[in-house]
Formats: structure tokens, C-alpha cells, sequence
């Protein structure tokens, strides 16, 4: 099991999109979304990917907040929004689990969480930042509202991903290094 949750950790951390490379690397000890899946694990890991998305486009808001750019972090946020329904495309596309949809719910509520968040907690701390009350307990307490949603939701993810692994930890796997 924590061999299991070692890979998997490695394999959450991996890139999502662009990349010609699909499933797992050993190489690397990185997973790349295929688009499909064989196992919970592989499940899993396709379901992080697309989640991962998200980490892209922070990385991008960031960027732009930091070089104080607010127009640019507005487009960012827009484009977040659109990417997000292309995201919850990707998460039904690969469907449930033998049934299951525990995670899929789950990674669907994660983006709509998101979703919430582009709607409404970076749409004002980017108003905020336009005009000029960067620094300012307000904007302080907007931020750290927003970082404490995040965390919160990222967290209901995680557990359900760890649970959803924990449910199908004994399914038979074709790992050779095992």
C-alpha cells in the first residue's frame, strides 16, 4: 500500500496536456493522462491529471499578479472559467469507476469549486487589485479567504481520492515490480 500511495504521489505531481507521452513512466516515476484507464490507480491518476489543470492556470493567475498586471490576471481568470466546463468534459468522458462515481463527483465538485471561486473571490480580489487597495486589510482578508476555500476543497478532494484508492487497494493490478 505505501509503495502504492509513493507512485501515486509521483504520479500526481506529474504535467497534464501537451505532452506525448501517456500513462506511466517508469523512467520518470511520473503518470501522463491517457485518457483512459485499467485499474483504480490508473483511474485515479487520469481523474489528478485533469485536476491538475488547474494547477497550470494558477500558476498563470500568479504570474500575473505578481507582475502586478491585473488586466492580464482578468483574461486569466476568464480563461479559467472556460476551462473549466472543458475539464468537467474530460472528468464525464472518462465516466465512473465500475460504477462507482465517488471520485468523479468528487473531482466535479472540485471545478465547480473553482468555478465559485473565478466567479466570485478572484473576480473581487482583482477588482481590488484595479483599484489600487493591493496591501490593504480588505484585500488581505479577500486573499486569505480565497487560499482557505481552496485548501478546504482541495482537501475534500484528496480525502476522496485517498479513500477511492483505499476501496480498490486489493484489486488484482498487472505491476510487475510488485
Amino acid at each position: 500500500m505505501q509503495k502504492q500511495m509513493e507512485q501515486m504521489q509521483k504520479q500526481m505531481n506529474a504535467a497534464m496536456g501537451g505532452n506525448e507521452k501517456r500513462g506511466w513512466q517508469p523512467d520518470e516515476g511520473v503518470y501522463y493522462a491517457k485518457g483512459e484507464y485499467d485499474n483504480a490507480v490508473e483511474y485515479n491518476n487520469e481523474i489528478v491529471c485533469i485536476t491538475n489543470g488547474c494547477l497550470d492556470e494558477m500558476e498563470e493567475m500568479n504570474d500575473a499578479m505578481d507582475d502586478n498586471d491585473f488586466n492580464r490576471a482578468e483574461e486569466v481568470r476568464l480563461q479559467w472559467i472556460e476551462d473549466i466546463v472543458a475539464f468537467k468534459e474530460e472528468v464525464h468522458k472518462l465516466g465512473a469507476y465500475k460504477g462507482d462515481t465517488l471520485l468523479l463527483d468528487a473531482a466535479i465538485k472540485f471545478f465547480d469549486n473553482y468555478d465559485a471561486l473565478m466567479k466570485d473571490g478572484y473576480k473581487t480580489l482583482i477588482q481590488m487589485r484595479l483599484k489600487g487597495l493591493r496591501g490593504t486589510p480588505e484585500e488581505q482578508a479577500q486573499l486569505k479567504k480565497n487560499n482557505a476555500f481552496i485548501q478546504n476543497f482541495t482537501d475534500k478532494f484528496n480525502e476522496a481520492s485517498d479513500v477511492f484508492i483505499e476501496r480498490y487497494e486489493d484489486e488484482d493490478y498487472d505491476d510487475d515490480d510488485e
